[in-house]
């Protein structure tokens, strides 16, 4: 009786593949990016009234914060005012305002919205 061998190459190469300590490494993980966005970007509002702004913030794996780690300004001098919270209240005298939200995690990063007051 004729026995055939199989190719032993092929065997060996399968096994030392799957071997413990031989494992292919994972793909390393991508750095974190930062992001933020405001909302509305563009607004048009009566002397002395409010607008509520809302920062968007992504964040690292695994990383939650008590509180979002914004910070709010409103960039022109008697502009109006923005609290903690983005609650804007617009200023008694008309003009063109810039709210800016920044994150505080990340300083570099900051998003800005036009406020119109009539």
């Amino acid at each position: 009786m004729l026995m055939r061998a199989l190719p032993l190459l092929p065997l060996l190469l399968a096994f030392a593949c799957t071997a413990p300590g031989n494992t292919v490494p994972a793909k390393p993980a991508e750095p974190f990016k930062p992001t933020l966005s405001l909302r509305p970007v563009a607004v048009s509002l009566a002397k002395g009234a409010t607008q509520a702004f809302q920062a968007e913030i992504n964040y690292p794996e695994g990383v939650r914060y008590m509180r979002q780690p914004v910070g709010w300004r409103v960039v022109e001098p008697d502009g109006g005012s923005i609290t903690g919270a983005g609650l804007y209240t617009a200023p008694a005298t008309p003009g063109v305002f810039h709210v800016e939200v920044r994150r505080e995690d990340f300083p570099d990063i900051l998003a800005s919205a036009t406020v119109t007051v009539k």
